[in-house]
């Protein structure tokens, strides 16, 4: 049983719309209120308005507050900082894809439209979402036109012809060693009879010998994961109560322990944990061990690729700030 987490349907609906359009891009159509404030920035005469910096600064601050993360006011200003620079950075891209003409994929924006209703229950709850977010359809399929026309941008001007020789995968691999180590990992079952935060000693004491009566049922010879499926009180019980393959850091310390000190077939005594009480099967353990160069070169040579091209979209962005005519307001001020 892997951490629990809990999220509010407006932090999704932030962070569907956020993950759809990328970051710096949630721009959206300025309301009369917004114009008659003074910008957050103007590049080249184009005003990014205070509506596209809000709306993304509460992208971050939801994103933040959902990881337990409070900003201090020197990394509120910091952030904001960097959310302002990176609309600013969008802009200059998008102006010069105009320049060169680049009009983005229209047919691939739309499938894209099309998969994100899809995520909705309901046609309404799609409508609320883009509500909570200061966004019509026409004003979303816009900026997704814009990432398009962006994209395509950045793959013809500073992707194409970037190539990733051997010894550059090679010599990535070997000084980055630790990223390629897997840790030692087991692969485990596990029936739950959950008891609540609030429980009486009664409702522990009903819920300990249940699980303790299961464990009688399979020390007699009856199957863990027919067990699991009928018994459990967890959702893993659809699949024989397996968790798949977990390393260490990944449960809660009191099951990890357990599992990782079975040997492989064998069941655990009763775990508790602060969801209840634990019967653990070991199903495989699998040691640490390095993966292969061979299987993550295409991998390393992709993310090398990908590396180049951001530096040379940084030096045009470097030079492109020089050149551009850009107003910011003071980060205190927004």
């Amino acid at each position: 049983m892997k951490h629990a987490s809990h999220t509010g349907w407006k932090f999704l609906a932030a962070a569907a719309l956020v993950s759809l359009l990328g970051v710096g891009v949630v721009m959206g159509a300025e309301t009369s209120k917004d114009t008659d404030k003074k910008p957050a920035a103007t590049v080249n005469g184009k005003a990014i308005t205070r509506v596209q910096f809000d709306r993304q600064m509460n992208g971050v601050r939801e994103r933040l507050l959902h990881s337990g993360h409070l900003l201090s006011d020197v990394e509120l200003r910091d952030v904001k900082t960097r959310v302002l620079e990176s609309l600013i950075d969008r802009e200059l891209l998008y102006q010069e894809s105009q320049k060169r003409g680049v009009k983005g994929d229209i047919k691939a924006v739309d499938n894209q439209l099309a998969q994100f209703k899809q995520r909705f229950e309901t046609p309404e709850a799609y409508d609320q979402a883009l509500k909570s977010m200061n966004l019509t359809e026409n004003t979303l399929r816009e900026e997704l036109l814009k990432n398009s026309a962006i994209d395509q941008l950045v793959q013809d001007r500073f992707s194409k012809g970037i190539t990733v020789s051997d010894e550059e995968t090679k010599a990535f691999y070997k000084d980055r060693h630790e990223l390629f180590e897997k840790p030692e990992r087991v692969h485990a079952r596990h029936i739950l009879v959950s008891v609540k935060p609030d429980a009486t000693p009664e409702d522990k004491k009903a819920a300990r010998k249940k699980i303790e009566e299961i464990k009688g049922r399979i020390s007699k010879g009856e199957d863990f994961a027919a067990l699991a499926q009928s018994q459990s009180d967890c959702p893993s019980k659809e699949r024989g109560g397996d968790l798949g393959f977990f390393a260490r850091g990944q449960m809660v310390k009191p099951f990890e322990e357990a599992a990782f000190a079975l040997e492989t077939g064998a069941v655990s005594d009763v775990v508790e944990t602060d969801f209840g009480y634990h019967l653990i099967q070991v199903i495989e353990k699998k040691p640490p061990e390095t993966v292969p160069y061979e299987d993550v070169q295409p991998t390393i040579s992709e993310h090398l690729q990908k590396q180049k091209a951001q530096q040379k979209v940084e030096e045009f962005l470097t030079q492109a700030k020089k050149d551009a005519k850009i107003t910011r307001t003071a980060v205190d001020e927004l």
